[in-house]
């Protein structure tokens, strides 16, 4: 199995992802060993409980386990040292299976603040050999305010140049107001993915699945993962021929 801790305030995609790449979109996840849950792993606008011991899956993706940790965002303190603990945990696991393979820390760019001293702390204090994926989600959100900023700045462009114009300066605002954030943390991400119209159904998490397969260091692990895209490509060829 290929565990997962999937890290995330809430409203960040993570449900969205993890169904994706489970091709389990509409499905109820399976909790593994685990008795009277409060909680699943939900959208949501608001906090709820979460337990990161608690492990799920989804029966179109049996290989993959998860793990599902609420972010920094309250309480930063207090959850940060249960994701350490949980990290350490994990790396004392004897069997490749039970110990932690990666982690996906989802961060919304879809609000106006930034990162937060809070959701930064992670990187501050480092996952030990574990790799952490950054996942920047909802870059849709930030593909409209450069939108916004084009129509309201400048009158004499026309639509057309204006969505030309949008990717480059929705970059731009990206780099500015996170990346360069990432760049100044003690412990870098290995791999920063940037996901966007993730509730469209055509939109899919293959980068997430190659930049996750390319942080490993465990050979088998790899090729555990990348046939991950083998089965999501066959799936989606299904998908047509049964239109």
């Amino acid at each position: 199995r290929f565990r997962i801790l999937v890290i995330g305030n809430a409203n960040a995609g993570k449900t969205t992802i993890v169904e994706k790449v489970c091709h389990a979109q509409g499905r109820e996840p399976v909790y593994l060993n685990v008795s009277d849950l409060d909680s699943k792993l939900e959208p949501s606008a608001s906090r709820g409980n979460h337990e990161i011991e608690h492990q799920f899956q989804y029966p179109t993706a049996h290989g993959f386990v998860f793990h599902d940790s609420c972010g920094f965002e309250a309480g930063g303190a207090v959850e940060l040292q249960k994701v350490k603990d949980f990290i350490d945990n994990r790396a004392k696991g004897g069997q490749l299976k039970d110990q932690l393979h990666a982690i996906w820390y989802c961060l919304p760019t879809s609000n106006d603040r930034g990162m937060t001293n809070a959701e930064m702390s992670l990187f501050e204090s480092g996952t030990g050999n574990v790799p952490i994926i950054a996942i920047f989600t909802k870059m849709d959100a930030l593909d409209q305010v450069a939108r916004n900023q084009l129509m309201f700045n400048d009158d004499d462009l026309s639509c057309e140049e204006i969505e030309e114009q949008v990717p480059n300066l929705a970059m731009a605002m990206f780099q500015e107001k996170y990346l360069k954030r990432l760049e100044e943390v003690k412990h870098k991400p290995r791999y920063v993915v940037l996901l966007r119209d993730m509730n469209k159904e055509d939109t899919n998490c293959d980068e997430l699945i190659v930049r996750t397969s390319q942080a490993l260091d465990h050979d088998t692990l790899k090729l555990f993962c990348l046939s991950i895209l083998r089965i999501d490509i066959d799936s989606r060829i299904k998908q047509v021929i049964s239109r």
